[in-house]
């Protein structure tokens, strides 16, 4: 017998997506970590956990997973909601206003791995969409690092 307790095998999975309030181009390279951080303690404090994102000039991308106890729109009001405040504080102006929607898309285990290269190349799907210098975490796996593009490169490097 186990003596750790109970063992819960869950396998819920969405991606997710939202854009800047009208798609204004407000992320900035120097935004990025800010906001990757926001997401990351919103998700530590509401039970998600995030497998891929990447941040772009004018909208998100992740690919999470949860618990049935998790409510994921508990997650992306935090996660929204704290990295503008975090954003706006740094630059002493409202810089950043999220849209008030999002698109969230239930993937099965099997799909999971495509859809977190799907987020991982958002830099070759929207080049225009990268502000120079711009952070892509990626796939996160725990412990992993964030990954950086290379100066004059729209491909991630390590």
């Amino acid at each position: 017998m186990r003596g750790r307790g109970p063992h819960h095998a869950i396998g819920l999975y969405a991606h997710l997506t939202w854009h800047t309030q009208n798609r204004d181009h407000s992320l900035a390279a120097g935004d990025v970590p800010t906001v990757a951080g926001s997401f990351r303690d919103a998700a530590s404090r509401t039970g998600i956990r995030i497998h891929a994102l990447a941040i772009l000039t004018e909208h998100v991308h992740l690919v999470v997973s949860y618990s049935p106890r998790a409510q994921l729109s508990a997650f992306i009001r935090e996660a929204k909601s704290e990295s503008a405040r975090r954003v706006n504080q740094i630059h002493k102006k409202s810089v950043l206003r999220w849209c008030p929607g999002y698109y969230a898309n239930s993937l099965s285990r099997t799909h999971v791995t495509a859809a977190r290269h799907y987020v991982a190349r958002q830099d070759d799907r929207h080049p225009h969409l990268i502000s120079n210098g711009w952070v892509n975490p990626g796939a996160m796996p725990r412990g992993s690092t964030n990954r950086t593009l290379n100066p004059g490169s729209n491909r991630a490097g390590t």
